[in-house]
This record gives C-alpha cells, sequence and structure tokens, in this order.
C-alpha cells in the first residue's frame, strides 16, 4: 500500500481553527485558546503573510500550545456555582455560624467581587493578589483572602487550575491603629451607665457593664419568652438573664452565640435590675415596634449620650472587660468562678460550684459581691455612693 504525502489545504476548516485567505500572500487564522490575558477560553484571530501551507503549521503550533486549554468559569460564577451553596449546607450543619456567612457576603460585595469577580480563574495570578491586598486595610484584607482561597479550592478540587494561587504566604497590610484597651474602673463605669440612662444605650449598658455581655449579647434577649427573670437572694432583686442569642451590628436576631460556653445566665444587681425587670419587651432591648436593636445604633448612642454628659466614653465592647477588671480587683471575686460567668471554659472551676444550676451559684456570688461593695461605701461621702443613691 502506498502511503501518499499529506497536502495541506489552501483554506478550510478543523475542529479548532479556520486558515483561509486573506488577500495577496496572507492568511487569516483563527483557533480557540485561553491566552491568559484575563478574557478566559475564547476565539482569537491572526493575520499572517505566507502560504496555505504556512498557516496549517501555525495552527498545529498553536493547538500544541493550547490543546489543554479548557472553558473555565469566573471568581464570580465559581461563587456562586460552589461556595455559596456549600456555605448554606455547613450554615445547616451547624459549622459555620450566620454571623461568619454575613461577614464573607459582606467582604464579596464590597471587597473581592469588584476585583475578582470577573477574572477566570486560571487568570488568577499571585503578584496580582498581592498587589490587591495591600490597598485593603488589615482586616479586611485578611477576611478576603480567606475567602477568595476557599473559592479557588473549589476549582483546584474540580481539576479547573492546579493549584491555589491563594493558598501561598502574603504580606498584609499593617495594622494603623490598634482597638483600644481603654477599660473603667468600678465608678467610672457606674457613672457611665448613668449618662447613659434614657436612651437605648442604656439597659444595653447595664447588661455589658455590669453584667459581663459582649455587645450581641446584650441584645439578644426576649422577655416575652421568659428569659429575664426577677429572683430574691441574699435580700436582694436581682435580674436573672439567660443568654441564649445574639443580635448582630444590623439588627439580625442569631440564635447560635460566639462558641457554645457563651450560652449561659448572667445576673444584674440591685438597683439596676429593677431597671431590667421593668422593660415591656418584647425584645430586652427593643426598638418599640417588636424588633431588636442594632448594634450600630447601641454604640453611637453610648458615644454620644457620654459625651453630652462630659464623661469620657471608651468603645462600647470595653464595658465587658471593665466587668472583669472590676469585679476581680475591686470586689474581689474568684477568678475562675468569673471566666464562667463570662462564657469562658475556665481552668480551675471545681465541681462543687455546679452542685446546683449555674443561675444559682452566679446569682449567690453576684448578689455577695454587691453587698459586700454596698456595705463598704454606705458611710462614705464618694461619688460612687451618690450614683448608687441616685439608682
Amino acid at each position: 500500500m502506498t502511503i501518499m504525502p499529506r497536502k495541506h489545504r489552501t483554506h478550510g476548516r478543523s475542529h479548532w481553527g479556520s486558515n483561509d485567505p486573506a488577500g495577496r500572500g496572507k492568511r487569516r487564522l483563527r483557533y480557540w485558546a485561553d491566552l491568559h490575558d484575563g478574557r478566559g477560553y475564547m476565539r482569537h484571530s491572526m493575520t499572517i503573510r505566507g502560504t496555505a501551507g504556512d498557516g496549517w503549521l501555525i495552527l498545529d503550533r498553536l493547538h500544541l500550545e493550547h490543546s489543554r486549554d479548557t472553558v473555565v468559569p469566573t471568581v464570580g460564577q465559581a461563587y456562586e456555582m460552589w461556595w455559596l451553596p456549600d456555605a448554606e449546607e455547613r450554615i445547616g450543619s451547624g459549622d459555620l455560624a450566620r454571623s461568619t456567612f454575613r461577614g464573607y457576603e459582606s467582604r464579596w460585595r464590597t471587597h473581592v467581587e469588584s476585583r475578582w469577580g470577573s477574572v477566570p480563574v486560571s487568570d488568577v495570578k499571585v503578584l496580582d493578589i498581592q498587589e490587591w491586598l495591600k490597598s485593603l486595610t488589615t482586616s479586611i484584607a485578611e477576611l478576603s483572602l480567606i475567602l477568595l482561597r476557599q473559592i479557588l479550592e473549589f476549582c483546584v478540587m474540580y481539576e479547573l487550575i492546579p493549584r491555589n494561587p491563594a493558598s501561598g504566604r502574603f504580606r498584609m497590610p499593617k495594622k494603623v491603629k490598634a482597638h483600644s484597651k481603654d477599660v473603667y474602673t468600678l465608678s467610672e463605669t457606674i457613672a457611665a451607665i448613668d449618662a447613659a440612662r434614657g436612651t437605648v444605650a442604656y439597659i444595653p449598658a447595664i447588661l455589658c457593664g455590669l453584667g459581663s455581655c459582649r455587645v450581641g449579647e446584650s441584645l439578644g434577649a426576649r422577655v416575652d419568652l421568659g428569659e429575664v427573670r426577677r429572683v430574691e437572694v441574699r435580700g436582694m432583686t436581682v435580674a436573672v438573664i439567660d443568654l441564649v442569642r445574639q443580635v448582630d451590628a444590623s439588627g439580625h436576631p442569631m440564635d447560635a452565640l460566639k462558641t457554645k460556653g457563651s450560652k449561659r445566665p448572667i445576673v444584674i444587681p440591685e438597683p439596676w435590675s429593677l431597671d431590667v425587670l421593668s422593660e415591656p419587651g418584647p425584645w430586652l432591648c427593643d426598638k418599640g415596634f417588636g424588633e431588636p436593636l442594632s448594634q450600630i445604633t447601641v454604640r453611637r448612642w453610648w458615644k454620644s449620650s457620654l459625651e453630652a454628659a462630659g464623661v469620657k466614653p471608651i468603645p462600647f465592647r470595653n464595658l465587658r472587660n471593665s466587668w472583669r477588671t472590676y469585679m476581680r480587683w475591686e470586689l474581689g471575686v474568684d477568678e475562675d468562678l468569673l471566666e464562667a460567668m463570662m462564657g469562658h471554659a475556665g481552668r480551675n472551676v471545681g465541681e462543687i460550684h455546679y452542685d446546683r444550676p449555674r443561675w444559682e451559684v452566679f446569682a449567690a456570688v453576684v448578689a455577695d459581691a454587691w453587698a459586700r461593695y454596698r456595705s463598704s461605701v454606705q458611710n462614705e461621702s464618694c461619688a460612687i455612693g451618690t450614683n448608687w443613691d441616685k439608682n
């Protein structure tokens, strides 16, 4: 059998490209490829000087170079197709907190989508990621990078890219300003809470500054579900509040707290307990029409009311730190008990503390500590005594 030599066509198409005349001595070549120029897998064309054979030789070379190119999704498409459904599934199983999910959503909308949403996943480069991170603040850069890394990990899993370009080590932007660590003494805490009286920040400030709450925890209690109750202990009326949920910055309730240990009772001493117990609900910190306050609103009123009263405000979240500090060093409560009362695991809390329900233990500890304090200032002419009497 005689094997005939291959003859190049003068013009025509293959399954991958075309080679057509384009005037005297010219050829127009069209082919499909991903040139990694940010446009993804698409049709390209070029005009060459030469014969049809020259055109087919060039197409053969291009085909060899791009034979592994495939249609790949953009980062935005990967986010929609894979990351979002997986996140919803993790929320349902309890592996991802709804508040964390909202944080990722916010970072996607404001910082990740605008830079990477339309970029094919095969065109995401390490150096480009580094340049992008430099344009962000530290906290935003950290969370945004985590989200981008998670999205691209799906692309590695589905063999669309050989490795994850966001998984390496990057230079993160330097922190411009550290969070304030200022705390109040006991007398300063009472004075600051008194300055917020009559505003929507008053009850949340009591729960944080006199009860150890995180900001979101202070907004999540419901009166109508029996989560706020009056208890008489050691001759004092205290308010016992069961923390089972929190409210995020925008005012959305979340059934999960920061950790499993965060689910706990807190105890508010007299006389502030009477103000807490007088709230009608349904939320203890209610807007007035059946919805909880947002953290943003509370922080704004806290700052403005203290400044109006001539009291230097500390960040609202630092009221919890103030509680921990004065309870230990001014009221002399055992450190391990304080850890448990804050929702921490604690190190050496003995089982003796848990032979009764926790709220009974905590109520007794708080009542005893404040009774000792009240006794020590009854005959003193000081600012703390004045604030106590006013309340």
